[in-house]
This record gives C-alpha cells, structure tokens and sequence, in this order.
C-alpha cells in the first residue's frame, strides 16, 4: 500500500514538473516560439513576471489584458507609475479599457479593425503606422507594422502613432491612432492598439525591434498574469508566489511545510522496520 501511495505522488509530482517546465505555448507568451509568440521580443528585453511583488524593482512593464487583473496587481502598476515608471498597455480589445480606467487614463480602445489596401507589410489587415518622435521616452521609431490594429479614442492623450490615408475602419477613412502615451502620476502609459507588434512573425518588420528596445529601455517586465489562466499559468503563479512567500516569511514556510516533512520521516521509519 505504501509502495501504491509512493507511486501516485512521485507520478504527480513528475506530471507538475512536466507541465511546469514545458513551454506556454498561448498566444503572446514568452516561451512560445510560434510565430504568436513572444519568445523573441523575451529574448531581447522582457522578463516574465507573476506576482504583484516582482513589480516593485521594475522601471518599465509590458502588460497584454486579455483577462482583467486582480486589484493587487493593478495597484502594482498604479505603484510603478507613482515611482515614475512606464506601463506599456497592448490591446486591440475594448477589455482593456477597464484597466485603463483603474489606471487614471482617459483614453479607450474602440474595437474597431484597421485596414489598409494600400500603406501594409502582408495584407489589409497589417497596416504600417508613422510614428512621431516623442522625446520623454526617447522613442524614434520611424514605422511599425501592427496585426489587426483596432482605433483608440485618445482623450488627452499625446498621439505617437497614426495609420496612413488610405486606412479604413467603420467606414471612416484614416488616419486613426494606434499608439498614445499619457502622463500618469510621475509615470507614463503607453497604449498601442496591437498585441500582435512585437509577436515573433512581426518583429523583424519596419521598426518593430527598435520600437521594442526603445521601450523597454534595455529591461522590462511582462506581466504573464495578464493573459489569462490555464493549469500550466495557475502552476507557474503559484510557484511565484511560493517563492516569495518564502522569502518573506522563511519562518511562516518551515511551519507550512513541516507536516510533509514529518509524514515524510514517518513513512521512511516505517519502511525501516
């Protein structure tokens, strides 16, 4: 019985080893290296982060809101910008509004698809966006190709980027801004209406890369919370926050573990008999 039991837990810990180390493959994440992911802008300056905590040493972070977080890690950012810091805001989906708003920013997402027969990198749906020089975040990009690039409402925010002329989306004739920064506390919040920009299949298109580089200003953090769940994403947070937790309270850690550690020496004494 005991060999059964032995059995089942080293085949359940080898199982969470698994899915703990094997690449999360969703969109957008930084150990795919599908032409979705973001293996390669991960390579050149993004490091994934999982708990609120981890922002705290952070200047610059990349957040992509296909859920909405959990108030911890919104007041995480709100924190970075009271220090000055930069959140880069990635969305062509109105769900992010909601995080625009409990970040003090008067600019919305409006879902609205762009395209452009004419100004693209591959089709109508990849539209090139001119960027204008914008000198508190020494941006100097010239243009960048976006993946179905929505309209943003950009309140009082400063526009940075504009699709061209030709550009189309409900109806209207462009341009239309794709990319906003606003002045937030003693911070700044960059919004661009394309997660798909710094994804693998575009980064080496216009001046994606640089835009990259320029923004996350050699070091930056992804916020992987932000993309959603999963049993691979659940595991890897709560490893984070294990972590941490030990690291904070090694004394509170050693009493949480201390019943595996005696029901492990109980068993090991049995087996001895």
């Amino acid at each position: 019985m005991r060999a059964l039991v032995a059995a089942i837990t080293l085949s359940i810990l080898l199982a969470l080893a698994v899915v703990y180390l094997y690449p999360y493959t969703a969109p957008y994440s930084p150990s795919n290296p599908n032409w979705d992911g973001y293996s390669k802008a991960a390579s050149i300056c993004l490091r994934p982060v999982y708990t609120p905590w981890e922002l705290n040493g952070s200047r610059v972070v990349f957040v992509i809101p296909l859920v909405n977080l959990p108030k911890a890690y919104v007041n995480g950012l709100r924190g970075m910008l009271a220090r000055g810091g930069v959140v880069v805001v990635l969305s062509n989906s109105p769900t992010a509004n909601r995080l625009l708003r409990e970040l003090g920013v008067n600019v919305s997402i409006t879902g609205l698809v762009i395209k452009d027969p004419l100004f693209n990198s591959l089709n109508e749906y990849f539209p090139i966006a001119a960027v204008s020089n914008y000198s508190p975040l020494n941006i100097t990009a010239s243009f960048i190709t976006l993946d179905n690039a929505t309209v943003i409402n950009p309140g009082n925010a400063a526009v940075v980027a504009l699709t061209g002329l030709s550009s189309i989306a409900g109806g209207e004739a462009g341009p239309f801004p794709v990319m906003v920064t606003a002045r937030v506390s003693k911070g700044y919040v960059v919004i661009i209406s394309s997660p798909g920009v710094f994804m693998n299949s575009l980064l080496g298109y216009g001046g994606n890369m640089m835009l990259l580089r320029e923004l996350c200003n050699s070091s930056a953090a992804y916020l992987i919370p932000s993309l959603g769940g999963g049993v691979q994403l659940t595991l890897r947070m709560y490893v984070a926050y294990l972590r941490h937790y030990a690291s904070q309270y090694p004394a509170n850690y050693a009493l949480s573990a201390a019943p595996m550690v005696l029901l492990s020496l109980m068993l090991f004494l049995k087996r001895r008999r």
